[in-house]
Order: C-alpha cells, then structure tokens, then sequence
C-alpha cells in the first residue's frame, strides 16, 4: 500500500476511509464476515488510539471515520485492519465451503487469497461540516437503490447509525463526533 502523499497529512487527526473487497466481490455479505470486520475495527482503534465516529460496513466495501487522538497512523491502521480481516474471512470462507472462496484465489507470489483491493481511500476532515456530509453519505449508503439493504438507516444493524439515534450498538466502541468537533 503505497503512501500516496499521505506523509504531508501526518499532522492531521480525521480521516473518512473507504476500503473495497478484492473486484468488489461481496466477500462480506454474511453477517459472521461483517463481525469480523467489527471486530478488527474495535482492534485497531484500541492498537492505534483510535476513536471511531462513523461506519458502514456493505457487502463489498467499508466506509469509516477515524480520529487520531494521538499520532495519526493511517496506513498501518489500515494495514493491521486488512490483514486481520483478510485472514478471518478467508479462514471462515474455507470452513463453511462458501463459493466466495474461488473467486478470491490468486495465487501471486506467496498471496493464494485476496480478500481486499491494494489500496484504500481516504479523506481529510477538517472541520464538522465535511464530516456531518461524509457521516450522512455512510449512514444513507445501505439504502441506495443499488443495495436496498434496509427501508431506514437505523435497521441496517452495520452501521453507525443507530448509534446517533441513541439506540444501542453494541458491534463497535464509538465515540460521538460532537465530542470531538463542536
């Protein structure tokens, strides 16, 4: 995973993250590979000093809000974060005898699976404004006429949604983002 300029935000504290499954295969379509994903969440936030402020985790693809409440350590969150969840996905896909497993095989060099793409997106944000329009994105996005994975944000249970409802979740540690921006 290449930098790609991101040594000149190493001051920076908020980050939107998007990160996408291997050919947008959707790897995490069952719920047992959404946990997983939770749960390397929670992980790294705690590994990293981590608050989470927002997250959706989709079928095919991640979107979250990282705040460094120390130093910003950005791409190695997201490697660890990779890592884990690729390792576990591939290890529950193999013990079910999920099809999915086929299709992430690649064989290159010493990778046999792929459960992610190379590289992963990011946003700086810097001011509450940005980071209430990138929440509203992850809060809405299971509800795109694409996905239709719930008739209401709060019902999609992998997300942070429910949480700014004042309705418990209990998948991942958050941290109100009013918090932190005011």
């Amino acid at each position: 995973m290449g930098l790609r300029n991101r040594n000149s935000f190493r001051e920076k504290k908020c980050f939107f993250v998007t990160t996408s499954c291997y050919k947008h295969i959707k790897v995490l379509e069952d719920d047992f590979c959404k946990l997983i994903v939770a749960n390397s969440l929670n992980f790294v936030a705690v590994k990293y000093k981590i608050s989470i402020l927002g997250y959706v985790i989709m079928p095919n693809h991640l979107h979250a809000l990282f705040y460094f409440n120390e130093e910003n350590k950005l791409s190695e969150t997201m490697r660890d974060l990779k890592k884990f969840c690729a390792f576990e996905v591939r290890k529950y896909l193999e013990a079910t005898g999920n099809f999915l497993i086929n299709y992430i095989r690649v064989e290159h060099g010493k990778q046999v699976f792929k459960v992610w793409n190379d590289r992963f997106d990011d946003v700086w944000i810097g001011n509450r404004e940005l980071l209430e329009i990138k929440l509203e994105y992850i809060h809405q996005n299971p509800l795109q006429s694409h996905w239709s994975l719930s008739e209401y944000p709060e019902d999609y249970n992998y997300s942070s949604t429910a949480f700014y409802l004042g309705i418990k979740n209990d998948f991942i540690k958050l941290t109100d983002y009013r918090d932190i921006f005011d």
